[in-house]
């Protein structure tokens, strides 16, 4: 996990774009000519099931690095739907920044009071696993696995390497055990040389001075607690959202920062138990949903959204070329409701229905602001799980 700002990245109306397969987005039986936009089957049954799962939670989809950046477009999506009092979380990230993490993990706790499931198919490391201690209750697959709390610090004479902020730490238990080796090897050669108790410790505490000097002369100690402060960032954002939930089991935090040897130590579902009380696999109607998305979820993207349940309401066949009339209530859950007041972190409300369909090849644009290229016949489109839930001929 990062340690300070994530690098700035450019924010756009819509900035999280995919080019989907077209697997994924044509009917069975279709040639793949003049179907963009057509209903997926797989994925509307998907949809439908965890819809039937649970008709009163949001599912929503998050396939990036955790960052400021991702806090806020959550935040600003977040504040513009009507929400449900549960929801459910489906992350992939590789890590990223601690401070984001908390910062995501706090805005989906302000709006899903009642209950949040986190879903990991896939890797949810590092700052993923901050995310993760805020749940009531998670479910990993058979391909999902979380990762150690150890923050990541830059190196300070390498551009853009970063090690663990336990390094240091560890380097000095390892200075201390060879010195203590040293000692009591001394001290017990000497006294099979018939020498005194006195003089024997004498020449070992000499020796282990000798050891011990060049060694430690190599650690800066501004720099020891800097590495110090940093492993407290977890400690203290891990604490804190633990009280939404009480997941993690006595002393778990603290294995997660301290007892795993790397940052890519994998915690499987198997080795989450001895961290979490609540820990399971994926219901089948989470298995089904990603089994429909997989290619977005097997590995770390740039995709932040919420499922869409309206596309349950809509008519599978229609005229060609057909597109969803936000109008018309496209994007509105089955059932509405009032919303609740916006998260308390300076995001103004940016309003819209959830999800709302942008006609392809007469607006959607690339990142220059030009007109998106065709990919096979398939245009770019807002996002990826709109692409998989769009209509037409």
């Amino acid at each position: 996990m990062p340690s300070g700002q994530a690098s700035p990245c450019r924010r756009q109306e819509l900035p999280y774009v995919h080019r989907v397969p077209q697997t994924l987005m044509i009917a069975p039986g279709q040639d793949g000519q003049g179907t963009r936009g057509r209903m997926n089957e797989a994925y509307r049954d998907a949809v439908a099931a965890l819809y039937g799962a649970d008709p009163e939670r949001d599912y929503i989809v998050i396939s990036s690095a955790i960052t400021r950046e991702l806090h806020a477009q959550l935040s600003d999506k977040l504040a513009s739907v009507a929400k449900k009092p549960a929801a459910t979380l489906f992350l992939t990230t590789y890590g990223g920044d601690p401070d984001g993490g908390y910062r995501i993990a706090r805005c989906l706790r302000h709006y899903y009071k009642d209950n949040l499931r986190v879903a990991v198919p896939s890797w949810c490391k590092s700052a993923g696993t901050l995310v993760a201690i805020a749940a009531d209750e998670l479910a990993i697959g058979d391909r999902g696995e979380l990762g150690p709390l150890d923050v990541q610090v830059f190196k300070g004479s390498e551009l853009q390497e970063r090690s663990s902020g336990l390094d240091i730490t560890e380097a000095l238990g390892m200075v201390s055990q060879h010195v203590r080796w040293g000692y009591h090897s001394m001290l017990k050669e000497a006294r099979r040389m018939g020498l005194s108790t006195k003089l024997a410790a004498e020449m070992a505490a000499h020796i282990g001075a000798a050891i011990a000097e060049p060694l430690l002369n190599q650690v800066d100690p501004l720099r020891l607690g800097e590495l110090q402060r940093a492993t407290r960032i977890a400690s203290e954002y891990g604490t804190r959202l633990n009280t939404y939930s009480r997941n993690l089991k006595d002393d778990a935090l603290n294995s997660l920062i301290h007892d795993y040897p790397s940052h890519s130590f994998v915690i499987d579902r198997k080795e989450a138990t001895t961290l979490f009380h609540r820990v399971g696999p994926l219901t089948l109607p989470e298995q089904a949903f990603v089994n429909v998305v997989w290619t977005l979820l097997a590995d770390q993207g740039s995709l932040v959204d919420l499922v869409d349940f309206s596309i349950l309401n809509t008519p599978e066949t229609g005229d060609d070329n057909e597109q969803v009339d936000p109008a018309d209530g496209a994007g509105q859950l089955p059932d509405g409701g009032d919303q609740p007041d916006p998260e308390p972190d300076g995001h103004p409300q940016p309003g819209g229905a959830r999800l709302p369909v942008r006609p392809g090849g007469n607006g959607a644009k690339d990142a220059d602001g030009a007109p998106a290229a065709d990919v096979d016949g398939i245009q770019e489109a807002p996002s990826a799980l709109q692409l998989l839930s769009q209509r037409g001929g």
